[in-house]
């Protein structure tokens, strides 16, 4: 159809099991004749690459972001409209956030948010909980989330007698998540594997000290100040848990000041701009030595190979020489799916020609402001 394709990755995949090999193999196949690739981490691009052999320069990093004003602490002041209905702190001296210090005795909530499945950890939450409330009598757990593993949760707050120490509150929608998080003081995510790990950035932006496992792109995702890291390992996950709640008695983390740098590191409109440079780099608007950052001269020698940084060639025979390079099997096996798949289009666009399909329209916003811009002028001129 002729159409510039982008593939965005958020997950992370293996190599050795059955599974992990079937499903590269299908990325590899489907990754063909896609223009570009976008992941949300460095551990997901080098992922991406290696599953579906891509030249790195076709694949771009951009991370997810959350939307800060919807993550505020209990203590940061609210957040007004302006008159361009632009979020925007009442002033000054109220957008300083109050400090957050805890007494020697004072309680210490732990939140945990999460699907309980086992790769998110859950097991080694299981593991912990017992190990850690009964080295620190003044800490509680609240945990939000479903399941399969939440009978075995449930097992062992049983087992323990840890029923009003640990509050379940089940499943919470996604606008309720900030409510149970300012509940909290750390929040512990004990994931196995994460491509990027959103909800720990909107955990820090409500002001949460974090502890986490140090796996896939989580590292990434916050600094060091903000964060204590931990191997899965139940040992080592009670002894950060350990830490994170010693720092917070003793005052040395200030994570009053977690939501304004928050702010500053994420932000959808940075995310958009990234993304618009990707469609950008892959429609022509940008030069392919302006967007893969290499000599123009050089990539005019390049041939349209899969997975090549640069514009994918549309020819038949191309299409084919990428697809074959696949596998010895499964590259003839491609090959014979998309001449069948090729067919196909070709009997449909007989059918139902091109131009007798209405095409989509652009999105009218920036039409719509400037000739409101345009009318507000004349009106101050009259």
């Amino acid at each position: 159809m002729g159409l510039r394709t982008v593939f965005t990755d958020h997950s992370l995949f293996g190599f050795a099991d059955a599974g992990s090999i079937l499903t590269n193999k299908l990325l590899k196949f489907t990754l063909s004749d896609v223009d570009h690739v976008i992941c949300v981490s460095h551990t997901c691009k080098e992922n991406t690459v290696l599953r579906a052999s891509l030249d790195p320069l076709m694949v771009s990093v951009i991370p997810n972001a959350v939307v800060a004003e919807n993550f505020r602490p209990l203590s940061h002041p609210a957040y007004s409209t302006g008159p361009d209905n632009q979020l925007q702190n009442f002033n000054a001296q109220a957008a300083t956030p109050l400090s957050n210090y805890l007494g020697p005795h004072d309680t210490i909530t732990i939140a945990v948010i999460s699907r309980l499945f086992y790769n998110k950890g859950t097991d080694l939450l299981i593991a912990a909980i017992p190990r850690i409330l009964a080295a620190h009598p003044n800490v509680r757990f609240i945990i939000a989330g479903s399941g399969p593993k939440a009978i075995d949760l449930e097992q062992m707050l049983e087992r323990n007698v840890l029923q009003d120490r640990v509050e379940l509150l089940g499943p919470v929608r996604h606008e309720e998540v900030r409510d149970v998080m300012v509940r909290g003081h750390i929040y512990l995510h004990p994931s196995l594997t994460e491509a990027f790990g959103t909800v720990i950035v909107e955990a820090a932006s409500c002001g949460l000290y974090v502890v986490c496992t140090q796996v896939g792109g989580i590292p990434e995702v916050l600094p060091a100040h903000m964060t204590v890291f931990a191997k899965p390992e139940e040992d080592d996950l009670v002894a950060a848990t350990g830490k994170a709640i010693a720092a917070l008695r003793a005052n040395k983390v200030r994570t009053e000041r977690f939501h304004d740098q928050v702010k500053m590191m994420y932000s959808w409109t940075d995310v958009a701009r990234r993304t618009e440079r990707v469609y950008d780099g892959i429609s022509g608007v940008l030069s392919e030595a302006e967007f893969y950052g290499y000599d123009a001269a050089d990539a005019a020698s390049w041939s349209a190979t899969r997975g090549r940084a640069g514009v994918q060639s549309f020819a038949l025979i191309d299409r084919l020489k990428r697809y074959y390079g696949c596998g010895i099997w499964a590259g003839k096996l491609f090959c014979l799916c998309m001449v069948i798949d090729y067919l196909i289009f070709l009997v449909l666009e007989i059918l139902a020609p091109r131009e007798n399909i209405d095409i989509a329209r652009n999105w009218p916003e920036k039409t719509i402001n400037k000739a409101e811009r345009e009318r507000e002028k004349k009106d101050s001129i009259g």
